[in-house]
Formats: C-alpha cells, sequence, structure tokens
C-alpha cells in the first residue's frame, strides 16, 4: 500500500500546487496521460491482468467524458460521478480471467450497460432519474465542501468504505492500486472538468496501474507461488552479492514422497506452506529460499556455521513440534486409505545440511553442493537433525 499512498499524496500536493510548475513541463504533460495510458495497457495486455486494464479502461472513459465535455448536463455529470466508483467496484470484485476470453464478456457487459442506461437517461431526462440524483436529502450546508450532488457522494463514500475493507480482507498490492485508482477518480471527478484535475490525478492513477503490473511481474519471477519464498532465480541474484564469511543451509523435508503418496498433494502442498511460514522466522538473520521441490536454502550472510548452528537447531525443533492436522479438505476423495485418517495428527520433520565459507575458498555454488552433501549425511544418520 505504501507506493500507491506515496501517489495520492503526491497528486494532492501536485494539484493544489498546478499552477506553480513551469509553463515548459506544463505543456509537455499534457501529453503525458496518453503516453502513460498506452503504456497501461500494453503492459497489462502483456501479462493479461485484467483488472489492471479495466481500471485504466475507466481512467480513459472519465478523462474523455470530461476532457470532451460530453457530461454538460447535471444529471449526465451525476450519473458518470456515480457509475464510475459503482463499476471500478464491480471489476475489483469479479475474478481475474483475462483481457481477451469468453469468461471476461460479463465484464465487458458490465461496463457497457451503464453507458447505454446513462445515454438513455440524459436524453430522455426521465422525473424519477432527475429526483434521484439531483435531490438534496440533507441538509445542503453539510455539502459545502463538494460540488457533486448528494446521491453521488453516498455512492463514492460507501464504494470506498467496500473498498477498504475488501483491502484489509485480501491485503494484495491489486486491491491497494483499486483503491488508490478509486481516490483518484473520486477526487478528478469532485474536481471537476479542469485541465490540472484531468491531468495530475489521471497520471497518478495510471502510474499505479503501470506499477502494480510491473511488481506482479517481479512477484511472478523471484516469488515461489505456493510458498511465497524468494526463488532460486533470487537466491542466484543473492550469490552474487555474497562475499567473506556466510553460511548456507539446505533444508529437505522427511519421508516428503511417502507423505505426498499416503495423503495427497493437497496436503504435501499444506505442509509446504506450513514449513516455509516458520523459514520466514527463521533467527539470526537467515533469508529462506526455495530451492525446488520439497528442498530449501537459508543463508547467513555475516556468520559462520558455528553461529548459525542455534539458529538451524530451533528452526528444526518448531517444524518438528508443529503438529499438523490431515483434515477432510486435504485428503484425497478416491483413496481409501486417506479416508481413515480424518483429523490425524502428523508430526511433519526437516533434515538440514549446512557448509559455510570460513577456512576455504569455494563459490556459493559450491558451498551449496556442500551443504547438499551434508544433508544427504543427516539423511543417512536418522534425520531430523541437522549436519555440517
Amino acid at each position: 500500500m505504501f507506493p500507491v499512498l506515496v501517489l495520492i499524496i503526491l497528486g494532492f500536493y501536485a494539484y493544489n500546487n498546478y499552477y506553480n510548475i513551469p509553463e515548459a513541463i506544463l505543456t509537455g504533460t499534457v501529453f503525458l496521460p496518453v503516453m502513460l495510458a498506452l503504456i497501461a495497457i500494453a503492459v497489462s495486455f502483456h501479462f493479461n491482468r485484467s483488472h489492471i486494464f479495466f481500471y485504466v479502461v475507466l481512467i480513459i472513459v472519465n478523462n474523455v467524458f470530461l476532457g470532451m465535455q460530453l457530461a454538460i448536463s447535471d444529471l449526465a455529470y451525476s450519473l458518470l460521478s456515480l457509475f464510475i466508483p459503482l463499476l471500478l467496484l464491480g471489476v475489483t470484485v469479479l475474478p481475474e480471467r483475462g483481457i481477451i476470453s469468453v469468461r471476461t464478456v460479463p465484464v465487458y457487459l458490465l461496463l457497457i450497460l451503464p453507458l447505454i442506461i446513462s445515454l438513455v437517461i440524459t436524453s430522455n431526462q426521465p422525473e424519477w432519474a432527475i429526483f434521484i440524483m439531483l435531490t438534496d436529502w440533507l441538509p445542503g450546508k453539510y455539502f459545502d465542501w463538494t460540488q457533486q450532488y448528494q446521491m453521488v457522494v453516498f455512492a463514492s463514500v460507501f464504494v470506498f468504505i467496500t473498498m477498504l475493507v475488501l483491502y484489509f480482507i485480501r491485503l494484495t498490492l491489486q486491491m491497494a492500486t483499486g483503491l488508490g485508482v478509486l481516490i483518484m477518480l473520486v477526487a478528478q471527478l469532485h474536481f471537476g472538468r479542469d485541465a490540472d484535475s484531468l491531468n495530475v490525478f489521471s497520471v497518478m492513477a495510471l502510474l499505479m496501474c503501470i506499477y502494480a503490473v510491473i511488481h506482479e511481474s517481479w512477484r511472478m519471477a523471484y516469488l515461489d507461488e505456493l510458498t511465497e519464498l524468494p526463488t532460486r532465480r533470487a537466491l542466484r541474484e543473492k550469490f552474487q552479492s555474497l562475499g567473506g564469511v556466510y553460511t548456507v543451509a539446505m533444508l529437505d523435508v522427511d519421508h516428503f514422497k511417502k507423505f505426498n503418496d499416503t495423503f495427497g498433494h493437497d496436503t504435501g502442498d499444506a505442509v509446504l506452506r506450513m514449513i516455509a511460514t516458520k523459514m520466514n522466522k527463521v533467527s539470526g538473520g537467515g533469508v529462506p529460499y526455495r530451492y525446488g521441490g520439497e528442498e530449501f536454502t537459508i543463508v547467513f550472510n555475516g556468520k559462520d556455521g558455528a553461529d548459525t548452528n542455534q539458529h538451524l537447531e530451533e528452526l528444526r525443533e518448531k517444524i518438528a513440534n508443529t503438529p499438523f492436522v490431515i483434515n477432510r479438505a486435504s485428503r484425497r476423495k478416491n483413496d481409501a486409505k486417506s479416508r481413515k485418517v480424518k483429523n490425524k495428527s502428523v508430526r511433519v520433520t526437516v533434515s538440514i545440511g549446512v557448509a559455510d565459507s570460513r577456512d576455504n575458498d569455494l563459490s556459493p555454488w559450491a558451498l551449496l553442493k556442500n551443504a547438499d552433501k551434508a544433508l544427504y549425511r543427516a539423511k543417512k544418520k536418522g534425520r531430523n537433525c541437522v549436519c555440517s
């Protein structure tokens, strides 16, 4: 949320100081929203991120209607201000289904239908629509701070609170981006059709979208989807920066193949997630990585094997002493043997091999091989132990 929050603050600061910016820079910023919109659409298409793509579409629609004065009447402006936040909420709650897909058709219909409704209402000016959208339901003195009609304010507050609750439930960058884009669009509609509002808030909203896609691509490249630990690619980059004294530990789940065969791969995945959670809390400054399969790596920079032994023993004990419950959701449906172990608590253990850079001139990868050999010795020793 922090980068999104920074862009929100910068957006309001730039809006309040818009005319203090040199004229030469202001002239160039006129084309900035268009350039950023093209970049955002390109990267969202490249990574097939439908949520970000539809956020960009809403930003473009908002700019087109405001910039080209397509919502001149109070009713048309109120309908635009009402539907933009509601559509953003609708796009956010729908699952990610790709940009060009049959399963995405409902989202396109969701975007087109309000446009058709707005055009019909704006053309016919029905009394019920005017009454609902333009009536002051509460004393006007409470709404002197905005040019929006009260129905629009109610809808915007409702969407904001809903998005805020969804963010705290999911705590993802996509939710944070949706919340940030919502604030920028509502601010844009609140301040009106001025060029400073169109440029500043659009730029910030589009930067949020671009950042979200770039960050998601980084997560895909460097974080393991199952365990949320850094991957071997991240370990390779870590090794490039290592020097001096450091320790590499290899960790392997004991009897993992047998565990998978007995309880099913879903339960095996749950075990890996549990171990990753424990590894994330390893003491001594160790940084965990998923090396592959049921193997993990921990790097302690600035510590030798003697310094890390206690921390690795504590990690091994925490994993061994954490009961793992096999429940109905994690059992294989068609495995008769699995059906007999409903809610059974099992013990998961790990073996750890350790090697440090002291007294040798090995590369990190060679040191990793030594740690792997130590891991093999831990397996031969009886498992559930740490070997150097």
